[in-house]
């Protein structure tokens, strides 16, 4: 990688020492004497020789300047200032070292080159996780109105380090509007740690989150991180915060002020560093009222709300996410070529999707896989839920799946074979329905009585 580096000083001497010193191991130095100067080009280096006394003002406030224009880069401190307060707040602000004047050139290179390492490896994590990305199921696909504005907010929110509520039905794609907020973050090369409060037993959550000391409870061998510390530095996500316990939810309130926890059985108090992202397919107004959450921890998360919105609201994105999923099924399971017919697509078009996106891609990975033929039809995608497709569709996959075994029956007469057994089915659950009430039966299968009670005898319905 290149080694930009801006030197922001007043002392010209200093930069030029810098200079001389960093230039023969390839480090390629401009120098600005003010921050009003440095902050113009400061998006353009990846490495900043920051001067803590400034004619225009502090060096502390201009790295936190810095941060915002340039959040990638690391800053290098230098003073002459060598009080420890100094140092451990530029430290707190984001700095990558510090250093006091005069300081030794061997150490100066030896920082520097150890930044520039730092920076190299952040590189070719955020390639590895691309990467990941790029093969990974975290895609989002939409053309829906809805959609591209909840887009437009994820570009708004990720670069601030603020707490975010994502709120919709189940199925929705909202841990995909996490993953999308902290991948457009500054957090980004930090992981993404997610956690579902309802997949977890209510008197393991809080082991889960906050993590324990050994022997803090039988079973507990072991000291565990918890879910907060495997998140440092990057994002934790709270799935389901409505379903969390009334007094675990006051724990996590002092967490989110504080940004500080303590694991259980131990007294030590641990400072964090993740952004919160939290999600509820619930209405939270309506758990406060009930009193089942707080209405404080309701403040904390809702700084911003994204409401993603139910998949039958989102129309324009059903086809493209339909054939996104069989692509991707296609290739995980190495089934040959596979399309929807117009059917096909008519039906994914049409239908109400009350599970919505969770329930679109499974029915669409089942019908690739058990679909023998190239070409998708409605009564593939309908299999197993048989009020969503014709009454000839149902005939044709029950016979279809039953076709080998019928083609062997001794019986020459597989017309009427099957007739019969149809008909006498028929017969027996719509009897079955109306509680024996013939005059009621016969009019549901459009007969007539008398040729109802004829059916009833030659098939001895009982």
């Amino acid at each position: 990688m290149e080694k930009k580096i801006l030197i922001i000083d007043d002392d010209e001497s200093i930069s030029w020492v810098i200079s001389k010193a960093l230039e023969p191991i390839g480090c390629d130095i401009q120098s600005r004497t003010t921050i009003k100067s440095g902050l113009k080009v400061v998006d353009k280096y990846n490495l900043i020789l920051l001067d803590l006394m400034l004619p225009d003002g502090n060096g502390i406030d201009a790295l936190k300047e810095i941060r915002v224009f340039n959040p990638d880069a690391l800053v290098i401190m230098v003073t002459a200032q060598g009080r420890m307060s100094v140092a451990i707040e530029a430290m707190k602000e984001g700095a990558y070292d510090y250093l006091e004047k005069p300081f030794d050139i061997d150490e100066l290179k030896i920082v520097v080159e150890k930044a520039f390492s730092e920076l190299s490896m952040r590189q070719e994590l955020m390639m590895l996780r691309q990467a990941k990305e790029d093969a990974s199921p975290y895609e989002m696909i939409a053309r829906s109105k809805g959609m591209l504005k909840i887009f437009k907010e994820i570009g708004r929110v990720a670069p601030k380090d603020v707490t975010v509520l994502i709120s919709g039905e189940s199925g929705t794609g909202k841990e995909l509007v996490a993953r999308a907020i902290h991948n457009n973050s500054r957090r980004k090369v930090g992981p993404f740690v997610a956690i579902n409060s309802a997949s977890i037993p209510k008197d393991l959550i809080e082991a889960e989150l906050f993590g324990w000391e050994k022997g803090a409870f039988t079973g507990a061998v072991d000291r565990g991180e918890g879910r907060i510390s495997a998140a440092e530095g990057g994002t934790l996500f709270l799935d389901e915060i409505s379903e969390l316990d009334i007094n675990l939810q006051a724990k996590l309130l002092r967490f989110m002020q504080d940004r500080e926890y303590t694991r259980i059985g131990s007294s030590k108090v641990i400072k964090a560093n993740v952004r919160i992202i939290g999600a509820t397919n619930r209405d939270l107004k309506e758990s406060i009222s009930s009193g089942q959450f707080r209405e404080d921890l309701y403040y904390r998360f809702n700084v911003i709300e994204l409401k993603v919105p139910p998949l039958r609201n989102r129309k324009d994105d059903i086809l493209p996410l339909a054939k996104h999923f069989l692509k991707a099924a296609v290739r995980d399971f190495e089934l040959g070529l596979k399309e929807f017919s117009r059917d096909a697509e008519k039906f994914l078009s049409n239908y109400e999707w009350p599970g919505n996106v969770r329930e679109l891609e499974n029915m669409v990975k089942r019908a690739a896989i058990l679909s023998k033929n190239s070409r998708l039809e409605r009564r593939d995608l309908a299999a197993g839920d048989y009020s969503a497709c014709s009454i000839r569709d149902f005939l044709e996959n029950k016979l279809s799946s039953l076709m080998q075994k019928i083609s062997r029956l001794e019986s020459s007469d597989l017309y009427s074979t099957v007739i019969s057994e149809v008909e006498k089915a028929l017969v027996s659950i719509v009897l079955k329905e109306t509680g024996g009430n013939q005059l009621k039966a016969a009019k549901i299968l459009g007969i007539n009585r008398n040729t109802l009670a004829k059916m009833i005898r030659l098939y001895k319905i009982v």
